[in-house]
């Protein structure tokens, strides 16, 4: 294992939060940033962090500041380009997404940071459905907070990294 992670053990630490960052804000902030590994990247975090590479405090608020942002550039995409987005998701799936957005409010923006490609469409589903800024912004830090706190710590406590 340590031979596959010496780059990341070798590089120094602002190379890594900033790679970690660029992942991390990309993977919602790109609609194709689906596919960007975010676990894989908060997990290795907290493993770096309990071998002493990154300070956990320091990955925590550089996890939880990416995920907001990217949140905040796909929000504001579906805000100005949804009935675009619409037809390259699935006219479909966007109109439940959008009634599950209307119906739950910031739950449903909490909930998508916690699911798998469901993080990439619910802050443009949410911007698209004119969900009020400060609402979507609030359910977005919280959703952030509690996301990178768990998979952080699940990296730093087990060295699991996938």
């Amino acid at each position: 294992m340590d031979s596959l992670l010496q780059p990341l053990l070798d590089a120094p630490p602002v190379v890594v939060y900033l790679v970690c960052a660029l992942v991390i804000t990309a993977e919602t902030a790109l609609l194709p940033g689906i596919v960007l590994p975010t676990l894989s990247t908060l997990l290795l975090m907290g493993f770096l962090a309990e071998r002493g590479t990154l300070d956990l405090r320091l990955a925590w608020v550089v996890a939880v500041a990416a995920a907001v942002l990217g949140d905040q550039l796909a929000y504001l995409e579906g805000r100005h380009w949804g009935p675009r987005l619409a037809r390259r998701v699935g006219r479909g799936r966007w109109e439940r997404a959008e009634t599950a957005v209307a119906r739950y409010g910031v739950p449903a923006v909490i909930a998508g940071r916690c699911l798998a490609g469901v993080r990439t469409v619910v802050p443009r589903v949410a911007g698209s459905a004119a969900m009020p800024y400060r609402r979507f912004a609030a359910g977005s830090l919280a959703a952030a907070v509690l996301w990178a706190s768990a998979e952080l710590l699940v990296g730093h406590t087990t060295g699991l990294v996938v």
